[in-house]
């Protein structure tokens, strides 16, 4: 199963729905990234974010070149990354659709120079440890300086197909085999 060679821009956006909609068969979670600047929260929606080292502690998510959002996390070097849950997805959604203005539906929690997502399943509080070109967007690394989260774990938001899913949490009764 391969691209039918169209030729010129054609084949580029045939080859992009196509890669989008295989993509869209692999099931990610959701999270937020908020930064703020100049007393304004900025954020954007994620479903790219990995951990990317156990020693230091490094997460990265990828971020489009041209996000308003993305270009404040590189001015302030510092951000949290919120893990979404299923009652959050209001919250996915509107940072989706590159807003800077707040809900007031939104419910948000501060500790010094970092403001995150009251209520999700996990918080990553990071400095900017390194941006790399990506294509049409740029991978960004973050230091873990502390991390916070309920014990339990509340229902998960997933992204599948384009769209946001419920998934329920399974209960931890051992080490992962992907450790």
């Amino acid at each position: 199963m391969r691209a039918k060679a169209l030729g010129g821009d054609s084949l580029v956006e045939d080859q992009t729905r196509i890669y989008r909609r295989l993509f869209g068969r692999f099931v990610t979670g959701v999270a937020v990234v908020l930064t703020e600047e100049d007393g304004q929260v900025k954020g954007l929606t994620v479903n790219s974010l990995t951990s990317a080292s156990l020693h230091p502690l490094l997460l990265l998510f990828c971020v489009r070149n041209e996000s308003a959002s993305g270009d404040a996390i590189l001015r302030v070097r510092r951000f949290t990354v919120s893990i979404l849950g299923a009652h959050q997805e209001n919250a996915a959604r509107h940072f989706a659709e590159r807003k800077d203005l707040l809900q007031p539906a939104l419910a948000f929690a501060r500790d010094g120079a970092f403001v995150w997502l009251e209520d999700s399943n996990a918080v990553f509080r990071c400095d900017l440890a390194g941006a790399y070109p990506g294509g049409d967007h740029r991978i960004v690394l973050g230091l873990v300086l502390d991390m916070l989260g309920p014990e339990a774990c509340a229902q998960l938001l997933v992204y599948h197909s384009g769209d946001y899913a419920h998934l329920a949490p399974v209960s931890p009764t051992k080490e992962s085999p992907l450790a």
